[in-house]
């Protein structure tokens, strides 16, 4: 068995993060947590929130327009008040925004086209927020403790849905895929069908955000980012992705930004965006999560990687079908894109020497000569 060669002071993180996270242009306002934000079919929006210490408590009303294909934020009209926790979700193409810190059950419509604010039917719950709301099938959803409301924009009404099997509190996060809501409280995740206004319980969430996080959807998987861990002085940088199908969560490349809690999130066009939040410095930066292009030129339904076990101590196995062993190579690069170890594969079944690796995350890149096959990424304990 041939030992890794050790590489040292190769950088690759422009070429490896551009598959993945990816810095934009930060929002134009100030820097800020709890704000609130979602997309339409080909826009962003974010905007209120606050920002707090030293017995200072500053919320904001303003609310900003992301178009993706320029990277360009333009200021929109102010929300009605000055508010922070709000609850966000898109009907009829229109981001609608309300609850909160200012505001009980009163909730607001946003026309792109018009540039204003107007009020619609309020919200049967008494004082939603600090939740990620929702839409389904051009229907909204807030959720308070156990209870959940949908909003319905063609009679401009709310009503009452099944009673969730468990009270959801603060600071939880929720995406949609494929006419199914999934919403994440602690560690438990729930799925609710607005068809059959059912509730299953999926698998548990295996990360260690207990809260403060948020969700968008892409590519039928599901995406959690970002949050505190048990308490609010303990921040996170993981991403972890859930697969409905399979009922399996996945960790993924963390956030290369700075950990933090009470971030926005939402996805356009098959990319995730995150952007605010705090650790005790509030931040207005933006971020792009790509998996699309990682995903070009990968294997083929006919090749079969898998790379274990994982977590790994220090032998790592490579096994592989349906590709010839001529220019095959495996590759193990840090968190900052350094490569670290690189080998032939010449077995269909090889075992890696990984011991001189340090605990910690790595992401593992198999090539067939300039082709990348298969990556994943791989956490050495």
């Amino acid at each position: 068995m041939r030992s890794f060669i050790l590489l040292l002071c190769i950088s690759l993180a422009p070429q490896l993060f551009a598959q993945f996270w990816i810095q934009k242009s930060s929002l134009g306002g100030a820097g800020r947590h709890r704000a609130t934000g979602c997309a339409t079919s080909h826009r962003g929006y974010m905007g209120l929130g606050h920002v707090n210490g030293s017995g200072l408590d500053i919320s904001f009303k303003d609310w900003w327009e992301y178009d993706p294909a320029s990277d360009t934020w333009t200021q929109r009209a102010n929300f009605p008040v000055s508010t922070h926790g709000a609850v966000s979700f898109v009907a009829d193409n229109c981001p609608i925004v309300g609850g909160g810190s200012a505001l009980s059950t009163q909730f607001y419509k946003f026309d792109p086209a018009q540039n204003n604010w107007t009020p619609i039917a309020n919200c049967i719950l008494p004082n939603p927020g600090d939740s990620q709301g929702f839409a389904v099938n051009n229907r909204g959803f807030v959720y308070q403790a156990n209870q959940l409301a949908k909003y319905n924009p063609n009679t401009d009404s709310w009503s009452l849905c099944a009673i969730a099997p468990m009270s959801f509190g603060q600071w939880t996060c929720s995406f949609v895929i494929e006419g199914s809501a999934f919403i994440k409280g602690g560690t438990q995740l729930w799925e609710y069908k607005p068809l059959h206004d059912q509730w299953l319980q999926r698998a548990s969430f295996p990360g260690v955000s207990t809260g403060g996080s948020s969700g968008f959807a892409i590519q039928q998987r599901g995406y959690v980012t970002s949050g505190y861990v048990g308490g609010l002085s303990v921040v996170t940088e993981q991403v972890w992705s859930f697969h409905p199908a399979t009922n399996t969560w996945n960790q993924e490349i963390d956030f290369p930004g700075s950990k933090r809690r009470f971030i926005v999130a939402f996805a356009i066009h098959d990319r995730g965006y995150i952007g605010t939040g705090t650790n005790g410095i509030n931040f207005n930066d933006f971020w792009q999560f790509n998996p699309t292009d990682n995903t070009i030129g990968l294997a083929h339904n006919e090749i079969d990687v898998k790379i274990f076990p994982n977590p790994v101590a220090d032998e790592l196995q490579v096994q592989y079908l349906g590709l010839h062993t001529d220019q095959l190579e495996v590759s193990i690069f840090d968190l900052n894109g350094k490569l670290l170890l690189k080998d032939e594969l010449r077995y269909f079944k090889q075992h890696i020497d990984v011991s001189i690796l340090k605990s910690g995350a790595y992401i593992v890149h198999i090539n067939q000569g300039k082709q990348l096959i298969h990556q994943e990424k791989l956490i050495k304990r």
